[in-house]
């Protein structure tokens, strides 16, 4: 995952989080992490044999450089990254038969991929893979976008170095030619994640590390109703909408500047991943006028559809 925001003189970022924030970070970031590629289950495989060292030191010395400069991702960043990938399979955010992947840290460093999305179209198990790239500010948007306008360019797109899914649990390999696309939104919508987050499955999940004296049967039953409505809430919450629109007016913006360089191939994928996407939109309820504008409000959302409204100009 790349910078966030900037960095002050001294190298480091002031970020302030509240309370939910910082144990969201604790509880969910931490166990999200833990679910990345692990480059050592690659050590047999041929082709990885001499350069997993190798590649495993330069992870080592790109994650020092970033602590030296001060540019590690924000926590807000991270927070939701971690909550996209979990209700997208627990809550079908992004519709039915979508697989997420947190990639091998090479991937993410090297390869600007904080989340990895595998889709099987039908039932031919044709998969369209998705990199995401997740940000809590909108500092950063521009470059990023110019940065997926040259891999079009280039027909080349991004790529997995080590890729490995359970829909394909023997293949350990490479996986070329990944669209990516970038979502965001800003720090108070983040909090207000976090803090449906904590309700939801953060304070269960203390209580039983706790194991504290037993609740009473009228605690117990309304603890259970403020789970049941978090989880509710957050399965439905109006930022799914948010990115999903992110989401389509990239990959429109993204096809048509593929058509417009002759990179068909590109251009078929991205068309493939609209119709895979117009389908999941159907499937939705249409949000309440008040969600629609408290989306609209989102600066990271203003910000990246200013950027893509100037896609060619980047």
């Amino acid at each position: 995952m790349r910078t966030e925001t900037l960095p002050t003189p001294s190298g480091q970022r002031i970020e302030k989080l509240s309370e939910a924030e910082e144990k969201t970070f604790d509880l969910l970031v931490t166990e999200h992490k833990e679910a990345s590629i692990d480059m050592s289950e690659f050590a047999n495989i041929p082709r990885y044999a001499e350069r997993l060292d190798q590649d495993k030191a330069s992870v080592e010395r790109k994650k020092a450089a970033i602590k030296r400069d001060g540019t590690e991702p924000t926590k807000k960043a991270c927070i939701l990254e971690a909550i996209f990938a979990q209700q997208i399979e627990l809550s079908n955010w992004l519709g039915q038969n979508i697989l997420t992947i947190v990639p091998a840290e090479y991937d993410d460093l090297f390869h600007g991929v904080d989340l990895a999305l595998e889709v099987s179209k039908d039932e031919n198990t044709e998969y369209l893979a998705l990199g995401i790239d997740a940000t809590s500010s909108s500092i950063a948007i521009r470059a990023k976008l110019k940065k997926i306008k040259e891999y079009i360019a280039n027909g080349t797109l991004t790529m997995m170095e080590y890729f490995h899914s359970e829909n394909r649990p023997d293949f350990y390999g490479v996986m070329k030619n990944i669209p990516q696309v970038v979502i965001g939104i800003e720090g108070r919508n983040i909090q207000e994640l976090s803090e449906l987050w904590m309700t939801a499955y953060g304070l269960p999940k203390l209580r039983r590390r706790l194991s504290g004296p037993p609740l009473s049967p009228e605690s117990e039953q309304s603890q259970r109703r403020a789970v049941k409505d978090a989880k509710d809430k957050l399965g439905r919450h109006r930022v799914q909408m948010l990115i999903l629109e992110e989401i389509k007016m990239q990959l429109s913006a993204f096809r048509n500047f593929a058509i417009q360089v002759n990179q068909n191939e590109v251009a078929q994928k991205f068309s493939s991943l609209l119709e895979l996407l117009d389908a999941v939109l159907k499937e939705k309820d249409v949000p309440d006028r008040e969600d629609v504008f408290k989306n609209s409000e989102d600066h990271v959302f203003q910000a990246l559809s200013e950027a893509v409204s100037d896609f060619e100009n980047l």
